[in-house]
């Protein structure tokens, strides 16, 4: 329920509920903000994201250390090639 109140008459009522108009005098009512109470009520739900995100940067910052090594060797292969 997300509570709202007319900017005309002033009375409070659920925004989803009236679908953004008021029952009272028909006027468009403002629209809640819910930003701070929905990462609030999230990360309390959910838990902290932190392990999962530092799991997968490990991983990638791994395959690219791989893929960085293997070319690495790959360019030192053809210079050494070419100089003989």
């Amino acid at each position: 329920m997300t509570a709202v109140k007319c900017l005309e008459c002033g009375t409070e009522q659920d925004f989803e509920e009236a679908v953004g108009y008021c029952e009272k005098c028909g006027r468009k009512l403002p629209v809640p903000h819910k930003r701070g109470k929905d990462t609030v009520r999230k990360s309390l739900q959910h838990g902290p994201k932190a392990p999962e995100v530092g799991a997968a940067n490990i991983i990638v910052t791994a395959i690219l250390a791989i893929a960085g090594l293997a070319g690495m060797i790959t360019l030192i292969t053809v210079i050494i090639r070419n100089q003989l």
